[in-house]
């Protein structure tokens, strides 16, 4: 065993990383299908409490009377059951928080701090992985993550859509893949960071941030939140939420496997596509809140079938693709 560790340190590591990956999504799925609806009613029986709690405080009751209008508008920040509330509220902090985690990965980068250390050390281990077995598979996984597949998506997309009468959802699928995309060419052209030397498929833009990881995050999980939305069954929407961000991950992990991307290029294009997917979500929440959207429609056989066939148009599609014009790119 020792032997075959010190032989293969690189296939060792980067099974360890899936391993260790799967597992650990395992077993959030696992806890969220058992205890998840618990959690759910706890957090929101606490947030009632809380609620209350404050608004009987003597410092709270002077500030309603002594500035109405002011605490009128904050108590209507945290208002539950429309829009403009709790959940505004909830979506513009998040995507406060993730605008700061970016910024802080910028700093990083652009100053050659630790994580500069950690990217290069990543590359160097990750590109003995070239002339291995593994190679295939992981192009396969990173061509889900390309231009024309993002754009055969998008069209079959419009195509169910339009079946289903739900025009609206493509508001937020073209906000989230052209605002992420657009975001993400602006920045690689903002900081103009190099490509890993020993770069696998043949690319001419810049590095950082990644754009397949950043379309992974934007499009993918789009698609989780329509079909966790369209879902009324909460074990199939955990499941869903799982199986995308294991598919996001290995995306991203493609890209450092071939040496296409560092891993802060990863992170950042994860943050970036984070940002535009709760943008994206933002606004569906508001045409779903203005009438626009219909999440409790009637699936009929035809149109599942539908479903599936696109997905299987997808991965088919992606197939050929990695096969006559990826594969071709190996250096």
């Amino acid at each position: 065993m020792i032997a075959l560790i010190e032989q293969y340190p690189q296939l060792i590591s980067l099974g360890m990383v899936l391993i260790l990956m799967m597992s650990l999504l395992w077993l959030i799925q696992h806890l969220l299908i058992r205890y998840g609806k618990r959690l759910l009613g706890f957090i929101s029986r606490g947030e009632l409490w809380l609620r209350e709690h404050i608004a009987r405080l003597p410092l709270m009751i002077r500030l309603q009377h002594k500035y109405p209008a002011l605490f009128g508008f904050i108590a209507q920040r945290f208002a539950r059951g429309h829009f403009s509330g709790l959940i505004l509220t909830v979506l513009t902090l998040l995507n406060i928080y993730i605008l700061a985690l970016f910024a802080g990965l910028v700093e990083d980068v652009v100053n050659a701090d630790s994580i500069v250390t950690t990217d290069l050390f990543v590359s160097q281990h990750m590109s003995v992985l070239q002339d291995s077995s593994i190679v295939p598979a992981f192009i396969f996984i990173t061509s889900l993550g390309s231009t024309p597949i993002t754009c055969l998506i998008i069209l079959l997309t419009a195509i169910l859509c339009a079946v289903v009468r739900q025009p609206y959802v493509l508001v937020g699928l073209l906000i989230s893949t052209i605002g992420s995309t657009a975001f993400a060419f602006l920045s690689k052209m903002a900081f103009h960071r190099a490509r890993p030397i020993d770069i696998l498929l043949m690319e001419h833009t810049y590095s950082f941030p990644s754009g397949h990881a950043t379309v992974s995050i934007a499009l993918y999980g789009f698609f989780a939140y329509i079909a966790i939305r369209f879902s009324t069954h909460f074990v199939r929407q955990v499941r869903i939420l799982s199986l995308t961000i294991l598919l996001c991950l290995l995306i991203g992990l493609s890209r450092i496997v071939l040496n296409e991307h560092y891993l802060s290029d990863v992170m950042g294009g994860f943050l970036v596509g984070t940002l535009w997917l709760t943008i994206a979500i933002s606004m569906m929440e508001w045409l779903t809140a203005q009438g626009k959207i219909n999440w409790r429609i009637a699936w009929s056989a035809p149109q599942r079938y539908m479903v599936w066939c696109s997905i299987i148009t997808v991965l088919i599609t992606t197939f050929v693709y990695a096969t006559v014009y990826q594969f071709p790119l190996l250096g």
